[in-house]
């Protein structure tokens, strides 16, 4: 394996990761969008403090994350042509596994990291909605917003450990001649 490949592996996985991680800003979004509603429908309790800039951005921020996130995912080797010198593509280093393992190694590894990550609050959360929904009480948005998108960190996560093998053939792509990409 040459050290440029050990480059286009790690900036897969970190472009993966930040895959991961854009789930976090989705409830950024949803939170910017429930406080913009609430300002709205009751602009008193805000004192005219408009919040569309703050939605916006967020919904900016979260677009460049994915759009950076899929870049480095899908055009890894655009990038490592820009990082490598002309030398990491003739030296080779030996790795304990190929492309493949390593990949469904990480995806497993984040999967993990993801759901012990969110685990915790999500039950905690779910428990309080479930205990003011019994008691009758009101509920707001953003914990709701933060259900949401907890559920969907979990579900991410499970899918990522689950179908590891097959994400990680579908990020090594195979050429006519049987070379990787």
């Amino acid at each position: 394996m040459k050290k440029s490949d050990i480059y286009e592996i790690s900036i897969k996985i970190l472009g993966l990761y930040l895959f991961f991680t854009s789930i976090g800003l989705l409830r950024d979004v949803l939170t910017t969008f429930a406080v913009m509603t609430q300002a709205k429908q009751n602009p008193d309790a805000f004192g005219d403090f408009d919040q569309t800039p703050f939605f916006i951005l967020s919904i900016a921020n979260f677009t460049f994350v994915i759009l950076f996130a899929g870049f480095m995912t899908f055009k890894t080797k655009t990038i490592t042509k820009l990082v490598c010198k002309p030398t990491d593509y003739e030296e080779t280093s030996s790795l304990f596994a190929d492309r493949k393992v390593i990949y469904e190694l990480a995806l497993v590894i984040m999967g993990l990291l993801i759901i012990l990550w969110t685990l915790p609050d999500f039950a905690f959360k779910v428990k309080n909605h479930i205990q003011l929904v019994q008691s009758n009480m009101p509920t707001k948005d953003y914990d709701t917003n933060f259900i949401i998108t907890s559920a969907i960190k979990i579900v991410v996560g499970l899918i990522s450990i689950i179908y590891a093998k097959s994400i990680s053939t579908i990020l090594i792509k195979v050429d006519k001649n049987g070379q990787t990409e």
